[in-house]
C-alpha cells in the first residue's frame, strides 16, 4: 500500500491562467477591462441643458430618424451619424444590379434590378403597428400613398417548395415603391436635422458637461445629449 495521495488530473494546458492569459496591447486581460468597465459610475451632469440644445443621434435608421424628426417638432436641432453612404454595383451577365440602396433607414433597405425595375426589400418587408403615436404617423403614410396594407399571405417557404403560412396578426403594411422612401420622407420633412455620413462614431467623452464626439480620433462635435440608436455591431 502507499499513503501517497492520489495525484490530481492535471489541468488543460490550452485553457487560460493568470500566467498565460493573453493581454491586450495595453497591458491587462480582458476581464479587467470588462470589470473596470462594468464597475464605472455613471456620468452625471450638475449644469442644466442650455436654451438652444444640441442633440446626437447614433444610427440613421428609422428609430434615429423618427427621433429626430420627434426633437424638431419641439425646436430641438439634431446631427444624425450614420454609417452608410455610398452606392454599391455588381454586375452579371447584361444586367446592372444596385445592391443596396445605400441611403438612410437602416433595416429599412430596397433594392433596384435594372432594366425590369424590379424592386424588393431585403431587410423589414412589412411592420405591423401597435402604438397609437406610431398608428398616426402610418395613417400619413397611407394618406399620401407611401405604404398600403399587405392583402396576400405572409409565410416561410420551405425545402421542396411547400408554403407555410404565418398565424393571423393585426394588418402587415409595405411600401408602395419599397421601404426605403419611408426613410427619405421623413428626411425631406426636417429643416433642422443634420445629417454627416458615412461616419462610425467611436468615442464618446463626458467634458465640460458636454459629450465630445469622435471617429477614430477625429472630432466629431459637442453635444448637450446623445441618443444611441443603433444595433451596437459597429459602435462600442
Amino acid at each position: 500500500c502507499s499513503s501517497q495521495e492520489p495525484k490530481k488530473p492535471s489541468k488543460n494546458p490550452q485553457r487560460p491562467t493568470s500566467r498565460n492569459r493573453k493581454r491586450t496591447p495595453y497591458g491587462t486581460s480582458r476581464r479587467s477591462i470588462l470589470k473596470k468597465t462594468f464597475t464605472q459610475e455613471q456620468v452625471k451632469f450638475t449644469a442644466g441643458v442650455s436654451a438652444d440644445p444640441q442633440v446626437g443621434i447614433i444610427g440613421g435608421g428609422m428609430a434615429g430618424l423618427l427621433c429626430a424628426l420627434s426633437l424638431e417638432k419641439r425646436g430641438v436641432k439634431s446631427t444624425v451619424f450614420d454609417t452608410v453612404g455610398s452606392f454599391g454595383y455588381l454586375r452579371a451577365a447584361l444586367i446592372w444590379v444596385i445592391v443596396g440602396m445605400h441611403g438612410l433607414g437602416g433595416r429599412m433597405g430596397t433594392r433596384v434590378i435594372d432594366p425590369q425595375q424590379l424592386i424588393f426589400d431585403h431587410a423589414a418587408q412589412f411592420f405591423t403597428v401597435s402604438d397609437s403615436r406610431f398608428s398616426k404617423l402610418v395613417d400619413y403614410w397611407l394618406e399620401k400613398g407611401l405604404v398600403r396594407e399587405w392583402q396576400g399571405l405572409v409565410g416561410q417557404l420551405e425545402l421542396g417548395g411547400r408554403f407555410v403560412p404565418f398565424p393571423s396578426s393585426p394588418p402587415r403594411f409595405i411600401g408602395v415603391n419599397g421601404m426605403r422612401p419611408l426613410a427619405d420622407s421623413l428626411l425631406s420633412e426636417t429643416s433642422m436635422v443634420n445629417v454627416v455620413r458615412p461616419c462610425c462614431i467611436s468615442k464618446l467623452e463626458p467634458f465640460n458637461g458636454m459629450w465630445h464626439l469622435s471617429e477614430n480620433g477625429k472630432p466629431r462635435g459637442e453635444f448637450d445629449a446623445i441618443v444611441i440608436a443603433h444595433n451596437g455591431n459597429i459602435v462600442p
